[in-house]
């Protein structure tokens, strides 16, 4: 199936299917009587379904109604056991690495000293991204609102959670590490005094970046933030006075000014009710926001769905496999060059190639890059399903190919996945996930992409495949 029709079949089936909300960077807002640009389009915010209706010669969204959030029936299989398969090297041997470190060419990249990177030259400017660093868990609360006093319940396994993650996504390379302030810090003032409505940062937002002044100058007060790289605060569960979501980044003014004592932080994120939803994470929210502290962007834009949504946690934690991509682990350093099969379009011959699934511990070839224009380099690689995705109607054990276009960057469809014709949209019986046609290819199955041919010949522990030229 080509890029564009795959596009095109995503796009139809996001009108059809309500747009379930997703949490900061990885969501969409709307205000009542707000300018909307296509009209029936519903969109789920708060548990509140807003609609885009004609209102004289505009699109405005209506006052919505209450929301009902339908499940996907969980369909229960028998997996059958399947013998495990022999890994064999490429029948054609890889080119040089640096020919698939393909290098950004957008305005994104261009002069600025903070861009978060879709391809290559890495960023190695911002928040630590290799090695063992300390994270902070700091709970906040109010005069008037106190926090329970059971607050580890429900963060505990939030933060095992977000810890086996990095562990897992960056090959051991960077690991995270908490430190828990036992005791609720209590802000100054009334509750009242720190309503914010919606997501977004301390530069843009003066109330934000004063809840930030107040938060790290009363918990460094009883905290030690001596070698945090981040802190994540929490707020009472009963509290109503965010929303959604605030964050700070390495870039950002007010996080350089204000500081504790011990030194700076790079970032701090603090979920609202927003993220107390059954069907969301903390850990995935953490995870997401420290990503674009570390120089990793977000595919697509945090309004609207996007091909890769369910695909990759940098284009919405709330999605449904919760991954990081092999290209997006390949620009951070974390896939090493050993494990890419990299190969010249105009070289590419035959080739049956052994793919270890990304997140499996197994030595051998993760990834396939083959670069075929200025603005269009194949990538491939095994996905499975992991202890961090979301339950799903059918199991999700097969291979995905996508493309990379260097001209687009953090916040635009730079990764779009080539998949199947006919496929229907799944959705998740336990994540709010936008539904989209499957990409993945499964045994027996091949398509056409850019003048090749990618099929799966085998399937088990690894994924046997054949690329060859149309």
């Amino acid at each position: 199936m080509t890029k564009k029709g795959f596009i095109s079949k995503f796009l139809l089936t996001s009108i059809v299917f309500t747009l379930l909300s997703m949490p900061a960077h990885a969501a969409q807002k709307v205000a009542v009587g707000a300018s909307c640009k296509v009209k029936k389009q519903s969109v789920t915010n708060q548990d509140m379904t807003y609609t885009c209706v004609k209102k004289g010669k505009k699109l405005v969204w209506n006052k919505g109604v209450k929301a009902v959030v339908t499940k996907t029936p969980e369909v229960v299989t028998q997996t059958p056991e399947v013998a495990a398969m022999t890994y064999s090297n490429p029948t054609q041997q890889s080119s040089k690495i640096e020919i698939c470190k393909t290098n950004e060419n957008n305005a994104n990249r261009r002069g600025m000293q903070n861009a978060l990177a879709a391809g290559f030259p890495s960023v190695t400017n911002l928040a630590i991204k290799t090695g063992t660093v300390k994270w902070a868990l700091v709970p906040l609360d109010f005069t008037d609102i106190p926090g329970e006093s059971n607050f580890r319940s429900r963060v505990n396994a939030q933060m095992a959670m977000l810890s086996d993650w990095f562990t897992t996504v960056s090959e051991g390379k960077f690991k995270v590490e908490w430190v828990v302030a036992e005791k609720w810090t209590t802000l100054p003032g009334k509750s009242s005094d720190y309503i914010i409505p919606f997501s977004d940062g301390p530069d843009r937002s003066p109330a934000i970046a004063d809840f930030w002044k107040k938060a790290i100058a009363e918990s460094d007060k009883n905290f030690d933030y001596t070698d945090i790289e981040t802190v994540n605060f929490i707020l009472p569960l009963s509290q109503t006075v965010v929303s959604e979501t605030l964050q700070g980044f390495p870039w950002e003014q007010a996080v350089k000014n204000y500081v504790p004592e011990e030194g700076k932080v790079s970032s701090f994120s603090i979920p609202g009710t927003f993220m107390n939803h059954p069907s969301r994470q903390y850990w995935s929210y953490w995870a997401h926001e420290f990503g674009h502290a570390m120089g990793v962007p977000h595919i697509g834009s945090s309004r609207t769905p996007n091909p890769f949504l369910g695909l990759d946690l940098m284009s919405s934690q709330d999605g449904y496999t919760r991954e990081l991509s092999g290209w997006l682990r390949f620009v951070a350093g974390w896939l090493d060059d050993e494990k890419v099969f990299c190969q010249e379009f105009s070289k590419l011959q035959s080739v049956d190639l052994t793919l270890v699934p990304l997140s499996s511990t197994s030595a051998g070839l993760k990834m396939v890059v083959i670069p075929i224009s200025d603005s269009k380099t194949l990538v491939i690689e095994s996905r499975r399903e992991t202890k961090f995705s979301c339950k799903m109607p059918t199991q999700k054990n097969g291979v995905l190919a996508y493309l990379f276009d260097p001209t687009l960057g953090h916040g635009d469809n730079f990764l779009t996945p080539v998949g199947p014709e006919g496929r229907s949209p799944e959705g998740s019986s336990d994540c709010q996930v936008t539904q989209y046609p499957d990409p993945l290819l499964y045994k027996g199955q091949k398509i056409n992409v850019e003048g090749m041919t990618l099929e799966v010949l085998d399937s088990a522990n690894f994924d046997k495949i054949r690329i060859s030229k149309n």
